[in-house]
């Protein structure tokens, strides 16, 4: 009895341990911290200026895209009053998750805009993919983040079919904010 009691405690730590996998952490830029599965590919700057992080595991795909000076008049843009600024930033994230769904067969399920400080915003969007050739839609998850002068695009995508809630909200509960000094 002693005996499959050992061995039922070894198999629940090596099972825990599995579970446990060191998530990598990349140190975007000196403001934006976030983890990631298993290490990301690092995507040279395109020619927009978008750099891409990304990465799969377990049935999921994880991208972060940053895009900085995504304000052309960013000077104006901070001495113009609350009112304006918040419209300003919710133009520019609803632009952007707009060109998310209004693919075909891309369709809306949720959206929901977040003051996240002064001048700092986010839209957080979930949306599916029906396929023809595919028997089942596929989630797709963003989080947009206008931080000051800077997009940050965080993306999870569902790309087997099966629920991945528990990789997606550690994935997206990873982006660590230090202050600007």
């Amino acid at each position: 009895m002693f005996y499959k009691f050992i061995v039922f405690i070894f198999l629940l730590l090596i099972s825990l341990n599995s579970y446990a996998r060191k998530w990598y952490t990349e140190h975007i830029d000196n403001v934006f911290c976030i983890s990631f599965p298993t290490k990301p590919i690092h995507l040279p700057t395109d020619s927009l200026g978008v750099v891409q992080y990304i990465c799969q595991q377990s049935g999921c795909l994880f991208s972060l895209s940053v895009k900085n000076g995504i304000i052309d008049d960013y000077y104006g843009y901070l001495l113009a009053t609350e009112r304006v600024r918040e419209s300003w930033a919710h133009s520019i994230l609803e632009s952007i998750a707009d060109s998310k769904i209004n693919q075909p067969f891309h369709y809306l399920i949720s959206k929901k805009a977040n003051r996240l400080g002064y001048n700092d915003f986010g839209l957080d969007i979930e949306y599916a993919t029906k396929e023809p050739s595919m028997p089942e839609s596929n989630k797709r998850f963003s989080k947009l983040l206008l931080l000051g002068n800077s997009l940050y695009v965080l993306e999870v995508w569902y790309i087997d079919n099966e629920i991945h809630d528990l990789e997606k909200d550690e994935f997206f509960k990873s982006v660590s904010l230090k202050k600007k000094q």
